[in-house]
């Protein structure tokens, strides 16, 4: 709304700098990685409220009924989320040096599919910090040996579709075998 849509330059060295500097030989964007991971995967894994997340994913009506308050759960989840995405629009524009509102644009499939091949069930309460961290990798993986042999970006995008299927389609048989 402040700048109708259109992209803003980004004129402070200091800010800039940040993101293509690096610490001990490993860039500033990875520590940062690792600043939100960590305390992600405590908050997850040794909080109420990480297994609050976990049981509200899986069933939210028996965790209503197990006395967790479900609408604070699924806001709660919402905000930590938008402040993540927040954060990574700020590395994003430190970056490449500009504000673009639509810069991140299409990266949807690229979260979902690195949470997927992560371990991440999208029926709901299975899931790590570490796996879409993973899965992230692996994908880059694929998207660069693709590069490398000229695949066009149309079907580097219906490849990780279809890898989403294919796990999405395993995950569920696996569930119905429990």
């Amino acid at each position: 709304l402040m700048t109708n849509g259109n992209s803003i330059n980004i004129n402070s060295d200091t800010f800039t700098a940040f993101s293509r500097n690096s610490f001990i030989g490993i860039p500033n964007l990875f520590w940062m990685v690792i600043l939100v991971g960590i305390p992600a995967y405590i908050f997850l894994h040794h909080s109420r409220w990480g297994r609050y997340l976990f049981s509200v994913g899986s069933n939210a009506e028996a965790s209503r009924l197990s006395g967790v308050n479900v609408q604070r759960t699924i806001y709660m989840a919402y905000t930590l989320s938008g402040l993540c995405a927040a954060f990574v629009g700020v590395l994003l524009a430190a970056r490449i040096g500009i504000g673009n509102p639509t810069q991140a644009e299409g990266w949807e499939l690229q979260a979902i599919a690195s949470s997927v091949i992560g371990g991440t069930s999208l029926f709901g309460a299975v899931g790590s910090v570490h796996g879409p961290l993973l899965g992230a990798f692996i994908l880059a993986t694929i998207n660069n040996g693709a590069n490398l042999l000229n695949v066009n970006s149309f079907w580097q995008r219906i490849i990780t579709g279809a890898l989403i299927i294919i796990i999405v389609y395993f995950d569920g048989l696996r569930r119905r075998g429990k």
